[in-house]
């Protein structure tokens, strides 16, 4: 059977989409929001109405990842939306 390293280097866990800041939105007709997470994964899910993000229209009940880095913006529809909005990072323990 192997030991396990006592160093630290070796022992490091990385522990992927860790929520740092989940959100409810609603936003009104014709609204755009902005994003541009430089450092954080983006999760979208459509809980009532309609949205485009990054050119794909979402419904309730869609799902969108924007991973790190890549701007973007949610573009809400003709009858308004309410979505959940969640940032996610990468970190190692």
């Amino acid at each position: 059977m192997q030991a396990l390293s006592t160093d630290p280097a070796v022992e490091t866990l990385t522990i992927t989409h860790v929520p740092i800041a989940p959100e409810l939105v609603h936003a009104g007709a014709g609204a755009e929001l902005s994003w541009d997470s430089r450092d954080t994964d983006h999760h979208i899910t459509v809980v009532k109405g309609t949205c485009r993000v990054l050119g794909r229209r979402l419904t309730a009940g869609g799902y969108m990842h924007v991973p790190a880095g890549m701007a973007h913006s949610v573009q809400v529809g003709a009858w308004g939306c309410t979505f959940v909005s969640v940032a996610s990072a990468t970190t190692a323990i």
